[in-house]
């Protein structure tokens, strides 16, 4: 407790008088949306109060709540016993348990705290973005930005500098950032930007008057804090971007600064080495100033650094054309900083060749570390449904893989590849329990899971698209229109959070609207009644790459925008929930989806919206439901943007397209065996049983399979046969009670999928192949 929360040192003197400042109230929209995007599971403070009983409070009386936080914005005050915490503290990944620089101490606040925090920075981000305040090279808790886009930029921008200059990347640690954020120094920080008096005045009750405190079994103690701020608080982010901010503000031509909350980069250029050396150590100074003004410190024994000769200069090295002849020497307070071959940013090895080998070699260790839960859940209960491990191994241990492929995973060499396969390889003989010289191009198929590095090509195409380089990919794109999520914090809650009545009494129309997607033809269609009868119908037709779901919403917007133009109040019917819910949805990112939020809010007093349940007999519905299905063919043309689905499955088709061209040209034994009764790879394919296995790859317990591999002297069965998996499974004597009948060449296909649904045909494979193990053992004992 003293090492993370000293007492007070003559540094933290700090004084301020706050006056209290003007803010525009709540809305009950902004408590509508803060309590609805609270997740539940998280621990709660010392009151034990968690959120579900907070949201509960809200649903009983929520202009209660509403006058509640409201008076504490009006009083610019975060009140004091919201502010106390209780803390625990976890051990770094790899760390010495002995040291206390080992841990990280994490507050656990008042969930009500965090509530009156969330609505708090609703307010202060809006501001910060009108002001412009938080640099662009942040890209530590913010919306829209990412691991794999502050990576790509740091690499886009080195591989733009070096085609010209050498580099040097250098990788900065702050020492404990959150717990040394001196106050006097941040509310200095505030006066500079000219941050108004309700912010400072809030931010100020925040922080004072804190106190932490720590139980175990053993004892209780308690630490009041002068300095830093809690991690685990919701603004403790956006409080530390303003604090750094002014670090990432000293960017030049020959150098660039970017952070990842507290994670330093820092990417230096030079013409020659002792030019890059001068203005490494140059830029090295000036960060060790701003630290200093902060009152911050580096750990120096973390920093590191990354050197990257020129492009330009290649014909002028004598050995390695990629390292320079002399490393500089790069220091920083004194201390010497170490320059290695590879550097680890935000998780992915860096080398000074960018060929990604050292960052895939790494995923080793992480794989046997993922292969230890593997183990767990496997081994505990052989009969674990496959389905599920399959879906455990692509949302977990793929994806943690794969972290950064949208980087890295564009061109991968063979042996990079192989590398990849090899790491796969672990999981898919732990899943299949198949022999273990069992090719992993067979499993791969036989799993239905994609090679790795064909996935990983993919999350490289999507990322790019995402990121705003889909013109390069016009080839799988062709030239559509993409509809791109848009940043959603800054617009007002009002218009985020819409409410519409679900019937408008007296309304002068009711409006059916259906959208209908026939054999890759997408339309919709918007049915108006007056007084029960059908006066108009409105058939839309919309282009193939466009989804049912935003059929129904451009259904409803175009009812919306009928009654806007006619000044006239109408009910429309609509037997889509999803579209209802994006709707109401306060966190849809989609431009599209807003689009029409936007229009709706300004016409809300005339628009009532309500789902009808489908194909019951309402007229409208019924009606509405032809029309959109005529629709797909007569309707009128109109261009809505692609929607991330799309991209998606055209994605994965992609996939599919490689993965099954990489399975052809896989030209061994149990390969060519496996295509025989196996046409075409595809994901969604699983083999439950491993005697499939066993049979299609030939990789079991046969005698042909261990004289193959020097176990036993000849290939021969006990009845004189060759003993492979066809033998067993419809020639041999021992096994003739277990016989299937053997297909012809052209029907092994056929005959394969009649097998894999065939629950008594299996039990018979599988009673075959235990007498066939029963045979190889006895071989075996007796060489």
């Amino acid at each position: 407790m003293d090492f993370f929360f000293p007492g007070k040192s003559p540094d933290d003197n700090f004084v301020f008088n706050p006056i209290v400042g003007p803010i525009s109230s709540l809305t009950i929209e902004d408590l509508e949306i803060t309590f609805g995007n609270l997740k539940g599971g998280k621990a709660p403070g010392l009151d034990r109060i968690d959120y579900r009983m907070w949201r509960a409070v809200f649903i009983t009386d929520k202009i209660f709540m509403l006058d509640l936080f409201n008076l504490c914005f009006i009083l610019n005050y975060f009140p004091r016993c919201l502010r106390n915490a209780r803390v625990f503290f976890l051990l770094k990944d790899g760390k010495d348990p002995g040291l206390c620089n080992s841990y990280r101490p994490v507050c656990l606040l008042p969930t009500l705290g965090k509530v009156v925090e969330r609505l708090f920075l609703i307010k202060l981000n809006g501001w910060l973005d009108q002001h412009n305040i938080i640099h662009d090279n942040q890209y530590g808790f913010r919306e829209g930005r990412s691991c794999d886009l502050a990576i790509h930029t740091l690499v886009e921008t080195m591989k733009f500098k070096m085609n010209t200059d050498h580099l040097a990347l250098v990788s900065l640690d702050i020492k404990s950032a959150f717990d040394n954020m001196n106050w006097s120094v941040l509310f200095k920080i505030f006066n500079d930007i000219g941050l108004p008096s309700f912010y400072r005045n809030f931010i100020f009750y925040y922080l004072c008057d804190r106190t932490v405190l720590y139980i175990n079994d053993v004892c209780e103690t308690t630490r009041h804090c002068f300095k830093g701020c809690p991690q685990g608080s919701v603004i403790a982010p956006v409080i530390w971007n303003i604090y750094i901010n002014t670090i990432l503000c000293n960017n030049n031509s020959t150098f660039y600064t970017q952070a990842f909350a507290d994670d330093l980069a820092l990417v230096v250029s030079g013409r020659r080495a002792r030019d890059l050396e001068s203005n490494t150590n140059s830029a090295l100074e000036q960060i060790a100033l701003n630290l200093s003004d902060l009152k911050l410190k580096l750990s120096a024994e973390k920093c590191q650094a990354l050197v990257v000769r020129s492009i330009s200069s290649y014909k002028f090295s004598k050995r390695n054309y990629t390292v320079l002849n002399r490393k500089p020497t790069l220091k920083i307070n004194g201390y010497s900083i170490k320059i290695s071959d590879s550097l680890k940013i935000l998780g992915i090895v860096l080398d000074n060749k960018f060929t990604w080998s050292p960052h895939i070699l790494s995923l080793h260790n992480r794989a046997l570390f993922l292969t230890c839960n593997f183990n767990r859940i496997v081994k505990v209960k052989w009969s674990l449904n496959k389905n599920l491990i399959k879906f455990w191994y692509s949302t977990v241990i793929e994806k943690a893989l794969l972290y950064g492929a949208s980087v890295w995973g564009g061109a991968l060499t063979k042996q990079q590849v192989d590398r990849l396969h090899s790491i796969q390889r672990i999981f898919l003989l732990k899943f299949t329990r198949a022999y273990r010289t069992t090719s992993t191009n067979v499993l791969n198929t036989l799993t239905g899971i994609p090679p790795l590095h064909v996935v990983a090509k993919t999350e490289f195409i999507k990322f790019r698209i995402w990121a705003g380089h889909a013109n390069f990919y016009t080839d799988i794109l062709g030239n559509i229109q993409l509809d791109n999520n848009i940043s959603i914090k800054n617009i007002p809650s009002s218009s985020k959070f819409i409410i519409l009545n679900e019937n408008i009494s007296n309304a002068d129309f009711e409006v059916y609207t259906d959208g209908s997607r026939i054999e890759d033809e997408t339309g919709f269609a918007v049915c108006i009644f007056h007084e029960n009868n059908n006066i108009e119908n409105h058939l839309y037709k919309l282009k193939s790459h466009n989804s049912v779901f935003q059929a129904e919403l451009a259904a409803i917007h175009c009812a919306a925008n009928w009654a806007a133009s006619k000044n006239v109040s109408i009910n429309i019917h609509t037997d889509s929930l999803s579209s209802i819910a994006a709707i109401k949805s306060a966190s849809a990112r989609s431009s599209f989806v807003n689009n029409i939020k936007q229009d709706l809010v300004k016409i809300k007093h005339l628009v009532g919206l309500s789902w009808v349940k489908a194909h019951v007999g309402i007229q409208g519905n019924e009606l509405a439901d032809q029309q959109a299905k005529l629709a797909t063919t007569t309707g009128v043309d109109t261009i809505i943007p692609a929607p991330r689905s799309y991209v998606k499955r055209l994605l994965n088709k992609l996939m599919i397209k490689e993965w099954n061209d990489y399975w052809r040209q896989y030209n061994s034994t149990s390969g060519a065996r496996v295509r025989e009764y196996l046409e075409h790879v595809s994901p969604k394919f699983l083999t439950h049983s491993k005697f499939l296995i066993f049979f299609l790859s030939g990789h079991g317990p046969f005698p042909f399979y261990l004289c193959r591999f020097k176990i036993l002297d000849s290939p021969l069965c006990v009845c004189g046969q060759v003993g492979d998996a066809d033998h067993y499974t419809f020639s041999c004597s021992l096994t003739q009670k277990f016989h299937l009948v053997k297909p012809a060449d052209a029907h092994k296909r056929a005959w394969f999928q009649n097998l894999i649904n065939n629950s008594q045909a299996l039990n018979k494979l599988k009673e075959a192949f235990r007498i066939s193990g029963g045979v190889c053992d006895s071989l075996t004992q007796a060489v």
